[in-house]
């Protein structure tokens, strides 16, 4: 956010449902066992050993990400929409002058 030039005054939230993950950021005895992790999502350790980022627990059932890295039934789908606070609007063409 700094480089945006947006100040920071509190670390971003990352929900994360894996709580797995969250160990391992969170605990560097974990760092030792996840040497075959590639260097790029150490980058998350780090970031969060520095405050920049918080990783809170999320339930499965509400993360909100997997409409966009899963395919979910159609009441998932709905329900998942619903907490983006998407609406359908269809297109509508405004005549203008050529």
């Amino acid at each position: 956010m700094a480089e945006l030039g947006i100040p920071q005054t509190e670390p971003t939230s990352l929900y994360a449902d894996n709580t797995s993950a969250i160990q391992i950021v969170a605990n560097p005895v974990f760092h030792e066992c996840t040497k075959h992790i590639e260097v790029d999502c150490h980058s998350i350790c780090v970031a969060y050993d520095d405050r920049l980022i918080s990783l809170p627990h999320v339930s499965t059932q509400l993360q909100v990400a997997d409409i966009l890295t899963k395919v979910v039934p159609r009441p998932r789908h709905q329900f998942l929409v619903s907490k983006l606070m998407l609406i359908h609007q269809p297109y509508q063409f405004k005549g203008g002058s050529d």
